[in-house]
């Protein structure tokens, strides 16, 4: 991740961008299908717990890595940092925290008003052991998920979007943070679905909520790893809840 806020050109030089809103449509279809698939094949062939939540996750961050690096590589600026505003300052660091912290809290709020309880209350009756702990519970939620999900719906489909529209810049950024928002919610609409309806929309409503203020900070620092860490404290709250 690069430190500045000059995006580099890598090996692309002056190259034109030619990846949009094709690619971003892309890669959520092809997350989508490959996460279906992976649901019927655990529905169908007994597998281990660890590979069934090893290839959950997989199903859904191969497609998108790969679309990621094929935008970059082949019809972008080879430099995450240009194409996608992977870049770091010091003070992203307080934006990514102070905003993950505000958003769980709004979400706990939402969960309340409409269940009556919220995800930080725990519940969770068995948690699983080994790998299937340390890669489903702590490592692909906190650390990989985050960066994976964020380089792509406030990377590429937020500034995909944002192209797409055109016209004043406000107005712009403000339709590709809804946009993305939606398209991250609708994303994790499936966690719920396997419940409830009820659940599902709590949980489309969170994710909701929380691709707001991530694409809102993402439009206006031009920078990821401020809705990055955002995401990791977002998620790392209610692991912390599931695991106290």
């Amino acid at each position: 991740m690069s430190t500045t806020d000059t995006p580099t050109s890598g090996g692309g030089g002056g190259a034109s961008v030619r990846w949009g809103v094709t690619d971003a449509a892309v890669g959520i279809l092809l997350a989508a299908a490959c996460s279906l698939g992976w649901a019927w094949v655990t529905r169908t062939v007994v597998l281990d717990e660890w590979l069934q939540v090893l290839g959950a996750y997989l199903a859904v961050w191969v497609p998108l890595v790969i679309v990621l690096c094929i935008a970059d590589v082949a019809r972008g600026r080879r430099s995450f940092a240009a194409d996608f505003g992977l870049r770091f300052r010091p003070i992203d660091l307080l934006w990514g925290i102070g905003l993950g912290l505000v958003a769980r809290g709004l979400v706990t709020v939402l969960e309340l008003g409409w269940t009556g309880r919220t995800s930080l209350d725990g519940g969770v009756l068995a948690l699983p052991t080994g790998f299937a702990f340390w890669f489903g519970i702590v490592l692909a939620p906190v650390l990989i998920g985050p960066i994976i999900e964020e380089t792509f719906y406030r990377g590429l489909v937020l500034r995909a979007v944002e192209r797409r529209t055109g016209g004043r810049a406000v107005v712009a950024a403000s339709v590709a943070v809804v946009v993305s928002a939606l398209v991250f919610g609708l994303a994790h609409l499936a966690q719920g679905a396997a419940l409830s309806p009820t659940a599902a929309a709590v949980t489309f409503a969170g994710a909701f909520v929380f691709g707001l203020a991530a694409g809102a900070l993402a439009a206006s620092t031009r920078r990821l790893a401020g809705p990055i860490i955002a995401h990791m404290v977002f998620n790392g709250m209610l692991v912390v809840a599931i695991l106290t």
